[in-house]
């Protein structure tokens, strides 16, 4: 792992998307090893090629967790090249920790 740099959401955000690692200052949003996590939730992934994939954890998905994890996914969405429905992230093997097969 990185050097894990602290900046503000938008910053963590960015990072993410070129597979740096970064933290908020209250650590609510950090960056780690192409994982976007808001608390302890992984909302993100970024994979070997890349592409950014953001669940969708928001009211409009049926998929909330807390208000801060909405803004978090929200300013994620703007970034992600996808977003997932919460019930295809958990189907995911890129938002799993074990292998598939």
């Amino acid at each position: 792992m990185s050097r894990m740099k602290i900046t503000d959401n938008l910053n963590v955000v960015r990072a993410w998307t070129n597979g740096k690692n970064a933290r908020n200052h209250r650590f609510s949003l950090k960056s780690i090893d192409g994982a976007l996590f808001s608390y302890g939730l992984k909302i993100g992934v970024r994979t070997n090629t890349g592409v950014c994939v953001i669940t969708d954890y928001t009211a409009a998905s049926k998929g909330f967790h807390s208000q801060t994890t909405s803004c978090h996914v929200n300013l994620a969405k703007r970034f992600a090249d996808e977003v997932f429905h919460p019930k295809v992230s958990a189907a995911s093997p890129l938002f799993r920790e074990e292998v598939p097969f």
